[in-house]
């Protein structure tokens, strides 16, 4: 698998490489840049991990390993993305070459790390004996194909055969076969419309070639058997299609005539696939008949013959299947009648083949029962005490075909309540006949307990739909929720499914309702809502029923929350119609919520509970991200009321609160709980000044993390300020919050001493401390490094800014200030004085990582120098600012050296 990934990734680099240069041949040149980056990225990242195992392996062999800091190719990227974006070629050749070089440096001493390694691993090796000479039993090559093949191979679940498929065996095999496959439908094309031969000469000509490429690949099995099985595929996928061809042609005008031979090709590829005990052939014949009709270049088939051709296929998988277990087939089967059948007569069914179509679906869905039941049979013999019901395609095709196949005739008479709920009846009568028979076998004896809840839930269906319009919905909800209590109560997996189905079917029923109904049918999403409520909080009352999750539940449960609380959010602000609408809202479902979420900690809730409640907590954000804006005005927010003012701001508080109870759920996931509660204690903070928002939104947090800083002995906190999202957040403020503020120079006294600069100042030392906590959860301390430069300079020099902006009169937040020189000398000196205290200090304390980050806003300068300041040399500004930079930086080589490499860093 790994020679695969590494595949994939070489592949990956070469389709960069490609699209770079054509786009570049087109003059797109943007999307050159943007490969190169990623290009760039991927190849740093591919190096990165192959890094990463050396400081473990030179533990292993007693080597000091010093790796090389990649702090020089982040730079070197920065300067040819600057390069890029001011569109100087001369930049970015300077960036790129600065690039390759520091690149090829760090492969280079990688290298020889490795090989040093290498060496002493040898050296310790020899005193240990030598395990590698001992005998190795013989095995059977043909025994281990054949063990492989009718063993491993049939059991393989369906993602697992792709993964088989694409990765292991001999691929260029693989890519021949879907070439000449390709090539024999553009023949049949060609001979179809252009060839001057008869068309039915044409077509036996192909298809006695494709009969020969088969026999051929029989003859062969024994002896190759990869290759013998692909020449058998050839030739039948040319036979399927050659037959096609003909039909459509109508070279074979007599559709029995055609059924009778594509029969013929059918029980041939059974015999083949039976008689070699291979699944590989069955499923390359299966696929290339699933096909077929896609390849016809003279008319589509019409919705009727298209589903009956694919019964006639199910047909030949039921009759495979039925001898062997080979579930793939019955996966693909079920998933091409689903997807592929099912989008087809949308797309080109009448209403007048509803009869037609109906009988069809019955036929797919009787073939698929006896599918399931024989295939449930096969496993239970083959390892009865090992058998249990695996999620997903294996439920599906067990007991989810039925159900599908009554969604479908459900849709097909959609207003006809009659008629649905006599297929409803039908099918309960079919199961209640399945568990009779079925109920004696005591290896199957859970499944017969499955067939006799699948009865009860068909009958179940029937009441709700009998009754009219709204009240329709509110059944399907109703008994849903009820049938999901009884399957956790009774831990019956199949009933939790089915009844996951009534919910989605009542959801997808409500939207119906809510565009047909003239008046807003709240008393339907009332109930809805309660109903989707009361199965997650049931679900995770006990250990017991929280037992019975898998993961697929719980994304489920996490989508009930969402949808329920969205409900929920429209129906409270249709019940409040007042001033205080949205306040009144907000508060009533934080409050809800909170309630909530300490009713499912006294009952010792567990993750599952975590996931969906975050998940049903987005609406509330939504909401309150819509009420901000709605409520901005000139870069301020004003409120409507001090009522709505404090109602926000409470409501704030309460989704904190939600969030950190409990705190021990930091330790399930940060990423989601840091999110979500800075941006509720933010929504608070942003109701205390109004007239300041830049300033006003980081008030609480900042003094949350202040809190958290001295709590250092409690390790849930560190975690919290850990998380990647809060990182994020924390740069969006200090990148938009200089940018788009409006509110800078309000209560300007002196630099630093005013609000602004004071909140700045915070969060810059905030952002430091927590990329330092970062640096524990395995960030890559060259990005912490830049991360770090860039923020300190963007920072102090906006504090400059506004500074020169209000005594001297300078421009602030405009283009021309690269071109002002009393704006430029500050900034130079600016820099150079933050590297100069940053580098001594290093020195004087052996700190070469902080020394390396001080030398990172040197070559900062430098740039600055060569690229503005080198234009407007004429300036007295101008030659001051390279005088100034030139004496700090002979000051920082006489008293900041840079560390030795063996001291602390």
């Amino acid at each position: 698998m790994q020679k695969g990934q590494n595949e994939i990734r070489i592949i990956w680099l070469m389709i960069l490489v490609i699209v770079a240069v054509a786009a570049w041949f087109y003059d797109q040149h943007i999307i050159s840049y943007i490969c190169g980056l990623a290009f760039v990225l991927s190849v740093m990242q591919y190096v990165d991990q192959l890094q990463k195992p050396i400081p473990d392996m030179s533990r292993q062999a007693n080597v000091r390993v010093q790796l090389t800091s990649k702090v020089p190719l982040y730079i070197s990227s920065i300067i040819a993305v600057i390069g890029i974006s001011m569109q100087w070629s001369w930049l970015i050749g300077l960036g790129l070459t600065a690039w390759i070089f520091f690149f090829l440096r760090w492969l280079r001493r990688l290298e020889v790390y490795l090989s040093l390694i290498e060496y002493q691993l040898k050296k310790i090796q020899q005193h240990v004996p030598d395990l590698e000479n001992e005998p190795i039993p013989h095995l059977d090559k043909t025994q281990v194909k054949t063990s492989l093949s009718e063993n491993n191979q049939d059991n393989l679940g369906l993602a697992e055969q792709i993964k088989h498929w694409i990765f292991q065996g001999n691929p260029v095999l693989k890519v021949a076969i879907i070439v000449l496959v390709i090539g024999l439908i553009l023949l049949l094309r060609f001979a179809t419309e252009h060839w001057q031969l008869s068309l039915a000469l044409k077509l036996l000509i192909v298809a006695g070639i494709s009969f020969a490429i088969s026999l051929v690949g029989w003859l062969m099995f024994n002896k190759n058997r990869s290759f013998a099985l692909a020449l058998e595929g050839l030739g039948l996928a040319g036979l399927f299609l050659t037959l096609f061809f003909a039909y459509y042609n109508h070279v074979i005008a007599s559709f029995a005539l055609a059924s009778v031979c594509f029969g013929i090709i059918m029980l041939i590829t059974l015999w083949m696939s039976l008689k070699q005990h291979t699944i590989e052939l069955a499923m390359m014949a299966m696929l290339i008949a699933y096909v077929a009709p896609f390849t016809l270049p003279v008319r589509s088939a019409s919705s009727v013959e298209f589903v009956a051709y694919y019964l006639a296929i199910n047909l030949a998988v039921a009759i495979l299947t039925t001898l062997r277990p080979w579930k793939i087939l019955n996966q693909i089967a079920f998933l091409m009648s689903i997807f592929i059948s099912a989008g087809y007569v949308y797309l080109h069914g009448y209403m007048h083949e509803r009869l037609q179509l109906a009988g069809l679906v019955v036929l797919h869905t009787l073939v698929f029962v006896w599918l399931s039941f024989r295939f449930s049979q096969l496993i239970a013999k083959k390892d009865v005490e090992e058998f249990k019901l695996k999620p997903a395609l294996d439920i599906a095709l067990i007991f989810g075909a039925p159900i599908i196949g009554y969604i479908f005739l459900y849709l097909i008479y959609f207003h006809e309540s009659a008629w649905q709920a006599g297929f409803s009846l039908a099918f309960a009568v079919l199961y209640a006949v399945i568990y009779y028979f079925a109920k004696n076998n005591q290896s199957i004896q859970l499944i017969s307990q499955s067939y006799f809840s699948l009865m009860l839930i068909f009958i179940a269906l029937i009441p709700p739909i009998l009754l009219p319009e709204q009240w329709s919905v509110m059944g399907w909800a109703m008994e849903g929720a009820l049938i999901y209590v009884f399957a956790l109560i009774r831990q019956s997996t199949i009933s939790r499914y089915l009844a996951s189905g009534l919910l989605v079917v009542a959801g997808l029923s409500s939207f119906y309702y809510y565009v047909q109904l003239d008046e807003f049918p709240r008393l339907m999403f009332w109930t809805l809502s309660l109903c989707y409520y009361v199965v997650v909080v049931f679900s995770n009352s006990r250990p017991a029923f929280q037992k019975q999750l898998s993961t697929m539940t719980t994304i489920f449960q996490a989508l009930l929350m969402l949808a329920a609380s969205s409900m929920l959010l429209v129906l409270l602000l249709d019940q409040f119609k007042t001033e205080n609408q949205f306040a009144m809202t907000m508060l009533t479902i934080s409050i809800l919520l909170l309630i909530l979420n300490e009713i499912m900690l006294f009952c010792k809730a567990g993750g599952q509970w975590f996931i969906a409640k975050w998940i049903g907590v987005i609406p509330v954000f939504v909401l309150a991200l819509i009420i901000v804006l709605d409520h901005s005005q000139n870069g301020m927010i004003v409120w409507t009321s001090t009522f709505e003012q404090i109602g926000i701001a409470v409501s704030g508080l309460l989704l904190f609160l939600f969030w950190l109870r409990p705190v021990s759920s930091i330790r399930f996931e940060k990423e989601a709980l840091s999110l979500g509660a800075l941006s509720s204690l933010s929504l608070t903070s942003l109701c205390l000044i109004p007239s300041m928002p830049y300033i006003s939104v980081v008030i609480l947090p900042l003094a949350f993390a202040a809190w958290c800083f001295w709590q250092k002995e409690h390790e849930d906190w560190n975690r919290f300020w850990q998380a990647r999202s809060s990182l994020a957040l924390m740069l969006i403020w200090i990148v938009c919050s200089q940018l788009f503020t409006v509110q800078a120079f309000q209560g300007y006294l002196l630099p630093i001493l005013n609000p602004f600069d004071l909140v700045s100042i915070a969060i810059l030392a905030s952002f430091i401390w927590m990329l330092s906590l970062q640096l524990k959860t395995g960030l890559d301390r060259g990005i912490v490094a830049v991360l770090i430069v860039l923020s300190l300079l963007w920072l102090s020099s906006y504090i400059l800014l506004r500074a020169l902006h209000v005594y001297l009169g300078t421009p602030y937040n405009a283009l021309e200030l690269w071109q002002d020189a009393t704006v430029q000398l500050s900034f130079t000196l600016l820099w150079v004085s933050l590297a100069l205290i940053t580098m001594s200090y290093a020195s004087k304390r052996q700190i070469r990582s902080m020394w390396i980050l001080g030398g990172s806003i040197l070559v900062i300068v430098t740039l600055k120098l060569v690229l503005l300041d080198l234009s407007h040399i004429g300036t007295l500004m101008r030659v001051i600012s390279f005088l100034g930079a030139g004496t700090v930086m002979l000051v920082i080589a006489y008293i900041a050296p840079i560390p030795e490499l063996d001291e602390r860093s």
